[in-house]
């Protein structure tokens, strides 16, 4: 499965699911300071809802308008390299 971790505007992004390019299921969350706690709280209630597992989302990518520089964005890159890390370690 693949997943879109998608900046839609400025505090909110959208999860979106894909199998085989067909979109399976999508969630929306706001943020302010806290986009760590709510990435993560976002991500497991995807998981549990669609019964999948972490490791099983291949390839995780960045769309929507969000700087490249900002600490939103380097949380949620942050964030992707840890599940490569975890995926090389399984």
């Amino acid at each position: 499965m693949e997943l879109e971790i998608n900046f839609v505007e400025n505090g909110t992004i959208e999860l979106v699911g894909y199998r085989d390019g067909d979109i399976v299921d999508r969630l929306d969350f706001s943020f302010k300071s806290n986009l760590d706690t709510q990435l993560l709280t976002a991500v497991d209630k995807f998981l549990k809802k669609n019964r999948i597992d972490l490791l099983s989302f291949d390839p995780i990518s960045v769309t929507g308008d969000v700087d490249k520089n900002s600490t939103a964005y380097t949380i949620v890159m942050t964030w992707i390299a840890a599940v490569g890390m975890i995926k090389k370690q399984a």
